[in-house]
Parts: C-alpha cells; structure tokens; sequence
C-alpha cells in the first residue's frame, strides 16, 4: 500500500538494457552496536528485476531479522472504517465523470471506486495500471524477501503494520482524493513516467529518482503524510526501538523512501550512523 507503493515505485516497466554493472540503491548504516543493510524496492515486480544486487543478498546468512514496511504475510484483522467518506460523495459530477473516463480505460467498472473511499481508488486505478504494464504484486521485492525469510526461518520485524498503514490512509485530510484526482488528471504522464522509473530504480540513479520524485504533484499535505513523516517514525525506532540496539538488520522498504535530505540514510546519518553506498550505479537517460 501507500504512496512508496503505488505511486513512484510499483508503477513501473523496464525499457533501458545497461551494458555496464548497475543495480538497485543498497546502503549501508551502521554505528558501534548496529548494522543496516537498506535495500530500495519495488513493491510490484517481474522476473527481470531477480537476482537483487549481491550487495543485499550476500549479507542474508549474516543478519539477525529483515525489517519491512508492514509483513503483509501476517494474518491481520484490520477493517475499512465505514464511516469514512466514500468517492461519490467526495467528487464532484465533472471529477465523478473523469474517474469514470480513466476506470474504463484501466479496465475497472466505476461503481466500486465510487463506492470506495477516494485513497483506495486511487491504489485500485495505480495497480490497475501496473498490473497492463505487465507487472504483479506477487513478484514485488518486499513480498520475494519475505517470502524468502518464512522459508528460511530468518526473523521479521516490522517498521509499521498493516493496520496501522490502514489508518493512515484514512486520515488523511481529504480521504485521499488528491491522490485520487493526481491519479486521473496524470494518468497519461504517469504511464509514461513508468519506463523511466523502473529504468532508475534498476540502475540505482539517484539523480533520476530525485527529479522523478520532485515532479510528483501531490500537494504537500500528502507528501508529508506518505513519505517524510513516516520515514522520521521509521528513524526514531530503528534507533530507538529495543529490537534494533544489536546486530545486523537487512531492510527493504521503498525506493522513495531512500532519497534526499528526508530520505531514510540521510536522517540516520544526522543521527550519528556512518552511511555507505554499497551499490553500483549508473546514470539512465529517460525520453
């Protein structure tokens, strides 16, 4: 779920070959007590994005847990709340008659976005469009690593829950229907924008990931509530959190949440880590 994987991240589709070694964003931090391995994902996949760089995967029999977003593999009782404000009542005739445009170009009858709150219509239109990009949830990074750890008996942790992801999203001030009307006022850029990610996201081209990243158009109240204020909650506990004051950690969570001054390496370091690339990168040119 979430902006990290829907909205940067999951909507992507690979149309660059690099001849020359580059792989995804995978960083080190690390002080006196604690090791973290911090790989950047794709929540939604195909077979070309495996094997993930040697820089994460060599430290696999060496680590003590993998950290996720939330273990979407963990039974969960959480539930919408149905007093949350549904599409219908959130949209105006003209904004009901754009979705209805958009939804039937993605394929998806109407009736059940309306009938949804704004946010998960808007993840239901962005799958949508992943899934005709040829991509599926369950070749996601996060969702291969798990998998990968319940096979191996390797201990997960998790920054956040899936419930807790759920309330977010329905506390955001507008129900999600910036996210919602981004979603079908960009439909075209943001399919067009899909090559361009997923060709960063392979060559670990930071440069890239940030321009695409600063071209998001949803206002900042979103931004905030997606990306910067849960990447300062995923800080405070990898550093604070008695789970995390020992060993080595392997941590997967969305590319998005990697980059720039709010980004997750960058608020670790402000903290006293040592941070390291241990990736290869490349630069990738975008038409």
């Amino acid at each position: 779920m979430l902006k990290a994987l829907v909205t940067r991240a999951a909507l992507l589709l690979p149309f660059i070959t690099t001849s020359v070694v580059a792989e995804p964003l995978v960083w080190q931090a690390q002080d006196a007590q604690r090791e973290f391995i911090i790989l950047g994902s794709i929540h939604a996949g195909e077979d070309d994005f495996y094997p993930l760089p040697n820089a994460f995967t060599s430290h696999w029999d060496s680590a003590d847990a993998l950290v996720v977003e939330a273990n979407i593999l963990k039974p969960s009782s959480a539930q919408l709340n149905p007093a949350v404000a549904t599409t219908t009542e959130m949209l105006t005739e003209t904004e009901k008659q754009s979705l209805a445009a958009i939804a039937k170009l993605a394929g998806l009858s109407s009736s059940p976005l309306l009938s949804s709150p704004p946010w998960l219509a808007a993840i239901s239109l962005q799958m949508k469009m992943a899934e005709q990009a040829g991509l599926s949830p369950n070749r996601g990074v996060d969702i291969t690593l798990l998998k990968r750890a319940q096979a191996s008996q390797l201990p997960i942790l998790e920054l956040e829950s899936v419930e807790k992801q759920l309330r977010l999203m329905e506390q955001l001030d507008d129900h999600g229907k910036n996210l919602l009307m981004v979603t079908v006022n960009e439909w075209d850029k943001m399919t067009n924008q899909l090559t361009c990610l997923i060709s960063a996201w392979q060559a670990g081209d930071q440069t890239q990931l940030d321009s695409l990243f600063d071209e998001s158009q949803y206002n900042d109240d979103t931004d905030a509530a997606l990306i910067v204020d849960r990447n300062r909650d995923w800080a405070t506990k990898l550093i604070e959190d008695p789970a995390f004051q020992r060993g080595k950690f392997l941590i997967v969570v969305g590319a998005m949440h990697l980059l720039g001054e709010e980004g997750l390496p960058e608020l670790l370091k402000q903290k006293g880590f040592s941070i390291n690339q241990l990736s290869q990168s490349k630069q990738v040119s975008c038409s």
